[in-house]
């Protein structure tokens, strides 16, 4: 009798631990939406599978199956170069309501690879369907571009452009950079720009951004004919969040028949200097200058250079004839020297006979003085007469200018 009720009791406790055991267990989250309750739930939609692939465009759609038990008040489709979109990328909307529908989706890029799901919304939230993977059609009738690289990124604007090396077999009616904040920018878009039509290379000037500084933007040259729109190589760069141009000083001239596309102050990759101001330190109301010097070369025995000597009143808009430096100190003109490559083991100084120097930008905000310049020139010893023509500078006006 003892052992019936030992055994009894173990049974009692052992049930009671599996009962407990029961009553604790978590109910898995995955499940819980599987459990008809008699509650709303999101609907149940499947992606359609995808047709009339094109270079630009494919047809998809999708199939709702169950509302969810609330109305369904918007579905289409998403997609994206990256898996798993969702209503944050790329979207259609193709209307409300329950069953089955068809999505056109436009201005894709030939040879790339999309990812598409449908969706639908009722007031639970946004359901998706299965993903659908496509690629577009390489096509032969559209033209071939490349994007320049962005230049001049001086807030709200910036510079780029493209190559055309190919109309696709129809003339290029309309050509320019579109730009967004997601990856692979197509149009229609009213981030873009006009940049005329036909083959070749052609610039870009974004004058307003509208897009937060600092941000990075998505940038794609872009050329239209009868067939569709092509797009360039994408190119990223970041919003500068001031309007000042940093851009290093450029000096370009042709000296004597010779263009020179790249002169810079002498030993600029180490003073950093873009311009000097002389006589700063005289009386007010005394002349000042501001010298801006481009050389060839850092070297001393194969260089040419270029010094153009501004007064303080000269620094507004307007053309100003240049004369030899004669005096930086009192009389209020434009001058310029010139030294010229290494003869017998000493620089050679040109006289300047004439010319004239035109300042097309003077800018306190973005810090910058341009112009353009011509000069005659005599060597020393010689009579006949030189020329440096198509002469222009972009210069800084760094602390030198503003202390």
């Amino acid at each position: 009798m003892k052992k019936i009720n030992l055994l009894f009791a173990f049974t009692v406790l052992a049930t009671l631990f599996t009962l407990n055991s029961c009553n604790i267990e978590p109910l898995d989250p995955a499940l819980s939406s599987q459990i008809d309750n008699g509650n709303p739930q999101l609907a149940v939609i499947v992606t359609r599978s995808v047709s009339d692939i094109t270079a630009s465009s494919v047809t998809t759609g999708g199939n709702i199956t169950s509302d969810g038990g609330l109305s369904i008040s918007s579905r289409g489709v998403v997609w994206s170069v990256n898996q798993n979109p969702t209503l944050s990328d790329n979207n259609t909307v193709d209307g409300s309501g329950v069953g089955s529908y068809t999505s056109s989706i436009s201005g894709l890029v030939a040879g790339n690879t999309y990812y598409v799901r449908a969706y639908a919304i009722n007031s639970s939230g946004v359901s998706y369907g299965n993903q659908v993977m496509f690629t577009t059609v390489v096509a032969s009738n559209l033209p071939v571009l490349i994007t320049t690289p962005v230049t001049n990124n001086i807030y709200p604007s910036a510079v780029s452009g493209g190559n055309i090396s190919a109309d696709g077999g129809s003339p290029v009616t309309a050509r320019g950079v579109v730009w967004s904040t997601s990856s692979n920018p197509v149009l229609p878009s009213t981030r873009k720009t006009i940049d005329g039509s036909g083959m070749g290379s052609y610039v870009s000037t974004i004058q307003q951004l509208q897009i937060v500084p600092g941000s990075v933007i998505y940038l794609r040259a872009y050329a239209t004919n009868a067939n569709g729109t092509a797009y360039g190589n994408e190119v990223s760069f970041t919003a500068a969040v001031s309007q000042v141009d940093n851009s290093p000083a450029l000096m370009t001239a042709n000296i004597n028949g010779i263009q020179y596309d790249n002169m810079k102050p002498f030993l600029y990759s180490i003073t950093g200097n873009d311009v000097v101001v002389l006589n700063d330190g005289a009386p007010v109301g005394d002349t000042r200058y501001l010298k801006i010097q481009g050389d060839t070369s850092d070297n001393l025995g194969f260089l040419t250079e270029i010094n153009l000597h501004i007064p303080n009143d000269k620094w507004v808009l307007g053309t100003y004839q240049l004369y030899e430096t004669f005096d930086l100190s009192g009389p209020s003109y434009c001058q310029a020297s010139l030294i010229l490559p290494n003869v017998g083991g000493a620089p050679d100084y040109a006289r300047v006979t004439g010319g004239s120097i035109t300042i097309t930008e003077f800018n306190l905000v973005t810090k910058r003085i341009k112009g353009t310049f011509n000069i005659t020139y005599e060597k020393t010893g010689q009579s006949t007469v030189y020329e440096i023509t198509n002469g222009t500078f972009n210069y800084g006006l760094d602390n030198s200018y503003f202390d």
